[in-house]
């Protein structure tokens, strides 16, 4: 089939929307679609078969988007909803396109462009999204929000979502909507399983030899707990000084907070922030470590370095709440409360106990091997394809 994909992230960066965005092309090249990705113009290109990347324009003051709701990420969708009509215009018709997040908005009022199949890829409630970002729930741009996500759910013929806490919300909104569960993949999990030697690469890298390391990964938003993990760091020293933290990840303001908040504690020379690293490299930084820490403060999706975690063979400790609890249990990681104490705490009982740390480990890796391998990913994909092309047009 020849599909047209809407990328509403900067593509490709490494930040979890875009990496399931490359996974979903990748599946759909396995299945043998041609396919056409329109996006920003932030982002590197990837190559792949059959793959053509059609980007808006450069937009010089804009070089690069913070996670969240934004005014410049209005008008990159602003120009993008514009490429779309143009290009459906001119480029159509195609056998079907795949919406990610918000471009299921704008498709949903193009329906007079095109009238084929629509798969809206839901990464996450974009209305809850602003709650977490602190927007009340009853205020004007929350409300209009949840208004564009349930007229873009009523249009679209079939819907995937990434973790069961979305699937929940859309059967809340439409009853109807056939929708299929597609967990991530874990971040460089078409690489080798990385060496000894690259292993040691990024113990040397980092001067980290000798040293315990508690290892964070991912995005540096408000909403994903850093600062708690910080603050975790600083009371595991006091029983094990040996240890230090990689906070692998982080751009732009994000990045400045929490280098600002480093230094406050006084952890410049314990917690390293290298920023964001290459995603094939990923699972060398997760095996050099000792804990894997997953922080979250708010959101029901489930983090994509989560998966990751859970592949790499390494104990998490993650905050016990549902964003985390749709996919780990007390059987593959230690969960805690959302606060400081209880994360050192956690990461404490790990590090005291190699047995039991090892057994959650073990645990994780299993059901990540099981659950979450590519072929059942392309399997998925391709059920929401089939179901999909099979709605009503």
């Amino acid at each position: 089939m020849r599909i047209l994909q809407i990328i509403t992230v900067p593509f490709f960066t490494p930040r979890g929307t875009a990496f399931s965005s490359l996974d979903r092309t990748r599946a759909l090249v396995e299945l043998g679609h041609e396919v056409d990705i329109l996006t920003y113009h932030l982002g590197e290109d990837v190559e792949l078969p059959r793959v053509s990347i059609y980007r808006t324009p450069h937009v010089p003051l804009i070089r690069q988007l913070k996670m969240g709701p934004s005014l410049p990420k209005l008008f990159l969708d602003c120009l993008l909803a514009l490429k779309t009509a143009c290009w459906l215009w001119r480029h159509g018709p195609y056998d079907m396109v795949h919406v990610h997040e918000e471009s299921s908005w704008w498709m949903a009022g193009l329906r007079w462009l095109y009238s084929g199949p629509v798969l809206y890829d839901m990464h996450s409630s974009l209305a809850e999204q602003l709650v977490s970002f602190g927007y009340r729930e009853q205020a004007i741009v929350t409300r209009t929000f949840r208004w564009l996500e349930r007229r873009a759910l009523q249009r679209s013929q079939a819907v995937i979502v990434i973790c069961p806490a979305i699937g929940e919300h859309v059967g809340r909104v439409t009853p109807e909507k056939p929708t299929v569960l597609i967990e991530n993949m874990p971040v460089g999990w078409e690489t080798p399983n990385p060496t000894d030697d690259d292993i040691a690469v990024v113990r040397s890298q980092f001067d980290l030899e000798g040293r315990r390391v508690l290892l964070y990964t991912g995005s540096f938003g408000e909403n994903q707990g850093v600062e708690l993990a910080v603050d975790a760091v600083k009371f595991v020293r006091t029983q094990f000084p040996d240890v230090a933290g990689l906070f692998v990840g982080g751009v732009g303001r994000d990045l400045a907070r929490v280098e600002a908040y480093v230094a406050q504690r006084g952890l410049q020379d314990v917690i390293r922030l290298p920023g964001p690293r290459d995603p094939r490299k990923m699972p060398a930084f997760l095996r050099a470590a000792e804990v894997l820490l997953s922080p979250r403060l708010r959101g029901t999706n489930t983090p994509l370095k989560i998966y990751s975690y859970m592949a790499s063979g390494r104990p998490i400790v993650a905050t016990d709440l549902s964003t985390h609890t749709q996919v780990l249990n007390n059987d593959t990681a230690e969960l805690v409360a959302p606060a400081a104490e209880a994360l050192a705490d956690g990461i404490i009982r790990l590090l005291n106990d190699p047995e039991h740390a090892s057994r959650l480990a073990a645990n994780a890796l299993a059901k990540a091997t099981e659950e979450y391998a590519f072929p059942v990913y392309v399997e998925k994909v391709a059920q929401a394809i089939s179901l999909a092309i099979s709605g009503r047009r």
